[in-house]
C-alpha cells in the first residue's frame, strides 16, 4: 500500500459521474481514446470501430480489435489529466472503458464501453489505474468482478485509503467550523458586554 500511497494523488476523490449524451457530437465535440487486445497476438491497439491489426500498425498480424466507443451517457471526471492519452488507454485495455477528452475544455474523463450491470469496481480500477485514488462516491457490489480477488482486494484498499482522507477532509472543516463558531460566540459576548456598559452609563 505504501508504493500506491506515494504514487496515486486525490484530485478525483470527491468526483461524481456527470450526465453526457455521447449519441451525438463525435469529433466535433468530443474525441475518444480506446484500446483493444487484438484477437490473435493479444498486442493492445488503439482502436475506431472494427478494425484489423495492420490496418492500424506497421505489422504482419492480421487479427481483429474492436472498439465500442462510449456506450453509456455519462462519464467520471479525470482532473488535471496529464498522462499521455494513448498510454493512459492501454493501461485500461483489460477494463470495460475508454478515455474521451471534450474539445470546448479539453478536459478528460473515463466512459464506460460496456454496460448492463454494476460496474463499479472496474471504475474504481481505472481510476487507481491512471494514478488517482478511486471516488468515495462509488459503493462496491457484493460480488467478485472479473479482476479475481487480488484485483478486488487492490480497489478496497484504495477505497479505504480514499475514504481515509475525506474522513481528514471533514475533520479539517468541522474543525475550522469550531473557529468560526467560537469567534461568532465571542463576537455576540463582546456586544451584550458594550451594551450592558452603555445602559449603566445612560
Amino acid at each position: 500500500m505504501k508504493e500506491e500511497e506515494e504514487r496515486l494523488n486525490c484530485d478525483a476523490i470527491d468526483e461524481k459521474p456527470r450526465n453526457y449524451d455521447f449519441s451525438q457530437g463525435y469529433a466535433e465535440k468530443w474525441e475518444c481514446y480506446e484500446a483493444a487486445t487484438c484477437e490473435k497476438c493479444n498486442k493492445p491497439v488503439m482502436v475506431s470501430g472494427e478494425q484489423r491489426h495492420n490496418e492500424v500498425e506497421d505489422t504482419e498480424c492480421d487479427g481483429y480489435i474492436v472498439g465500442e466507443g462510449p456506450m453509456m451517457n455519462y462519464y467520471y471526471p479525470l482532473p488535471d489529466f496529464k498522462m499521455d492519452v494513448t498510454e493512459a488507454a492501454k493501461k485500461i485495455v483489460h477494463l470495460p472503458l475508454c478515455i474521451v477528452q471534450f474539445t470546448d475544455t479539453e478536459e478528460y474523463a473515463l466512459a464506460l464501453t460496456g454496460g448492463g450491470m454494476d460496474l463499479s469496481w472496474e471504475i474504481c480500477a481505472a481510476y487507481m489505474e491512471l494514478g488517482y485514488w478511486p471516488p468515495t462516491h462509488f459503493r462496491l457490489p457484493g460480488f467478485i468482478p472479473g479482476m479475481g480477488p487480488k484485483g478486488a482486494m487492490r480497489v478496497i484498499k484504495g477505497m479505504r485509503e480514499s475514504i481515509k482522507i475525506r474522513r481528514n477532509w471533514l475533520d479539517s472543516d468541522d474543525a475550522n467550523l469550531d473557529t468560526a463558531e467560537k469567534r461568532v460566540i465571542e463576537v455576540v459576548k463582546d456586544r451584550k458586554k458594550r451594551e450592558k456598559a452603555k445602559g449603566k452609563t445612560a
